[in-house]
């Protein structure tokens, strides 16, 4: 299967993974080069006009009064991006990076920047080569595009840099080399639009978007194990008493959570009228991430399918506009950090309350002699990831710092917020994996799951193969960390943004 990118095609979700993780081929669609000739066009013909045009026959930021020789600006691109080559930290992984390609291939090709298909060409031939540059994780503030990362890419393009290819990290020009393609030059424009977009912060976001969708599937799935355990009331999940409320997340969770427990043996057997929040409340809060979920999906990916770029060409006259503001990247992805810290706050207490004698029907902890804690330090390793949650969870796009004078005075950092939203996914995955070992010991101390639903079984079978033979809590929760696509695939549950 090939994805297509450029004008008249639409990227999903799952193009981006399968582009990014899977190495699935890319090809730019011929009305994408269309629109790319048409839009040169229209470029060539303001400039031998003399219609002034910011970054191409001005200088750049602050200095956009300055006056510059379109071919000069062509003759110092490499110098531009260079200067702008301002990254630092860690190398980005290859899928953030290879993301980062596509997503700014395509929006390049939609036929407002007026670049030569050439750039989008070069773009395209190092995702289907597999090179993939080396670019520093951190630098860019989300305005003005995400300039530094997407320096370090457009280096490598034209063969400066390193690049990681065929498992080595090397010179990009021995790359380049090594599959016969020249060095590329830029026209004026091109170093321009190569960075002047939201195109890191989106892909990152899509991504972490794409990971928090697998967690909250694999959430609903132990959740559904521990109301077994619990053997909680199931009047709270009732899809007919959700109805009642407006919410479609909220009975959307409540019909997934009806289905997997309808054979159970173990929920209404607790003697208890109403369960504690952690548990009752399942349906609003999770209802809830869900519906934040699709809400920040739809803003990214909208992102990633419009033009990202400044100035634009828009039929045959040129703005200057904001077009690569990442504003709605970052308020998504802080709206999705905090949603997740949520669901980390949900899974803190629910460990808590198995603990209880009252909920578990054996002991507190299930501790064993009076030397003995239990699983007493599963709920303190919790609370300690909940905590981190709550830090990373404060908003990046109120923390705004001005640059380049008084002209670039609100910023996004959606950078910042799509990178802390992969912190805070590996955080739940930690949570869920300690969710799930206090739930399969407590049901196991009783004995409980010959009556548990045929989908819960599964579920507590599953766990079981991650833990077997496990020689340490650590070990347990270390090997169910491995287990979350597996238990992910159990949850039937779409997302349409």
């Amino acid at each position: 299967m090939v994805v297509e990118i450029g004008a008249g095609m639409h990227l999903t979700l799952d193009d981006i993974i399968k582009t990014s993780r899977n190495y699935e081929e890319v090809r730019v669609g011929n009305n994408a080069l269309d629109a790319m000739k048409r839009s040169r066009m229209v470029l060539e013909n303001l400039i031998h006009g003399n219609v002034r045009i910011y970054g191409v026959n001005t200088g750049l930021g602050d200095l956009y009064n300055v006056t510059v020789n379109p071919e000069d600006v062509a003759k110092y691109s490499l110098d531009m991006l260079i200067d702008h080559s301002m990254g630092v930290g860690d190398y980005a992984p290859d899928d953030w990076v290879r993301a980062t390609m596509l997503v700014r291939a395509h929006q390049l090709s939609l036929g407002y920047s007026g670049i030569r298909s050439i750039i989008v060409e070069r773009l395209v031939d190092f995702l289907n080569m597999r090179i993939t540059p080396l670019v520093p994780k951190y630098g860019s503030v989300g305005a003005s595009g995400d300039l530094a990362p997407l320096a370090h890419i457009a280096l490598a393009l034209l063969g400066k840099g390193f690049v990681r290819y065929q498992g080595r990290v090397m010179p990009s020009i021995e790359a380049l080399k090594s599959i016969g393609l020249s060095e590329l030059s830029l026209s004026y424009k091109e170093a321009l639009s190569l960075i002047n977009g939201t195109s890191y912060s989106a892909a990152v976001a899509s991504l972490g978007i794409w990971d928090s969708y697998r967690l909250l599937k694999a959430a609903l799935a132990v959740m559904a194990l521990m109301i077994e355990t619990s053997r909680a009331n199931m009047a709270s999940l009732s899809i007919e008493a959700n109805s009642a409320k407006l919410h479609s997340g909220e009975i959307e969770v409540a019909k997934i959570m009806s289905e997997l427990l309808s054979d159970s043996k173990n929920v209404n057997t607790s003697g208890r009228v109403q369960d504690p929040y952690s548990i009752r409340c399942i349906p609003q809060v999770l209802g809830s991430v869900l519906d934040a979920l699709i809400w920040v999906l739809r803003n990214v990916l909208n992102e990633v399918n419009s033009v990202s770029d400044n100035p634009i060409i828009v039929n045959s006259a040129v703005f200057s506009t904001c077009h690569f503001h990442g504003q709605y990247v970052a308020l998504s992805t802080d709206l999705l950090n905090v949603s997740l810290a949520v669901l980390g706050n949900l899974i803190e207490r629910q460990i808590a309350q198995l603990l209880r004698r009252e909920i578990n029907g054996i002991n507190n902890y299930l501790a064993n002699g009076p030397w003995r804690v239990g699983l007493m330090l599963a709920q303190y390793t919790a609370a300690a990831l909940a905590a981190r949650l709550r830090e990373l969870s404060t908003p990046s796009t109120v923390q705004n710092i001005p640059t380049s004078g008084f002209q670039e005075d609100i910023n996004s950092m959606s950078a910042n917020s799509a990178i802390k939203l992969h912190d805070v996914n590996s955080i739940i995955t930690q949570l869920i994996a300690a969710l799930a070992y206090v739930t399969y010991s407590v049901i196991n101390a009783n004995n409980s799951c010959s009556t548990c639903g045929k989908v819960t079984t599964r579920i507590y079978k599953t766990i079981s193969k991650y833990v077997v033979n496990v020689q340490s809590h650590h070990d347990a929760i270390t090997k169910l960390m491995s287990s979350i696509d597996e238990l992910s695939g159990i949850i039937t549950l779409k997302i349409n943004p």
